[in-house]
């Protein structure tokens, strides 16, 4: 088992334990300060107290996009290519939604983890994001996951490296525009922890 990954200029230490991370679009880290103070969410007080919550620098411009591929290539807009949300295509002459790893110029550390040997798992809300955070992940029998909950029913072997997603969760399939979308994604997470490791 290697020491580290090396990609996109930077080394990464090798876990020897199960790394979760939890990206909460539009969260401002005050805000989970103030629910943990406030006695509302006692896991995340734990959580800040022990050491396991880190602030991370946004990238600007701060859009979903960009700073999701900058979490998982750990580079910057200039770097892995995604620098908003849309961009306006010239030839086409319209405004294109930047969700096709076509634009993404920087391998991810998901797929350089799962390509040492890691077991990685990707789990996004909604699917506009599936397709860049997991991309060049291999997916398959005894490979890599990447689905969302939007399209949770809908997962196959081959595109998403798991199947019967929906049954496994235990929950219904939520609407793509409500609070239990998030909430199946972590319900998928501690799922896919108890029954592969």
């Amino acid at each position: 088992m290697k020491q580290q990954v090396d990609i996109n200029n930077r080394s990464y230490r090798w876990m020897t334990d199960p790394v979760v991370v939890i990206c909460v679009d539009g969260c401002e880290y005050d805000y989970l300060e103030r629910a943990a103070a406030s006695g509302s969410a006692p896991f995340i007080a734990k959580m800040l107290r022990g050491g396991s919550a880190f602030k991370g620098n946004a990238v600007v411009p701060t859009f979903t996009n960009p700073n999701n591929l900058s979490i998982v290539t750990g580079a910057p807009p200039a770097v892995h290519g995604i620098c908003g949300n849309y961009f306006y295509d010239r030839d086409a002459d319209a405004e294109v939604m930047m969700n096709d790893p076509k634009y993404l110029r920087a391998p991810t550390v998901l797929a350089a983890f799962a390509d040492a040997g890691a077991k990685v798992a990707v789990i996004t809300a909604k699917d506009k994001l599936r397709k860049l955070l997991g991309h060049g992940m291999k997916l398959g029998a005894g490979a890599g996951v990447c689905f969302s909950s939007e399209k949770a029913a809908e997962a196959t072997l081959a595109e998403n490296g798991i199947e019967n997603v929906v049954p496994l969760v235990g929950m219904p399939l939520p609407s793509v525009y409500s609070a239990e979308l998030s909430e199946f994604v972590f319900a998928a997470g501690v799922k896919l922890l108890e029954t592969r490791r």
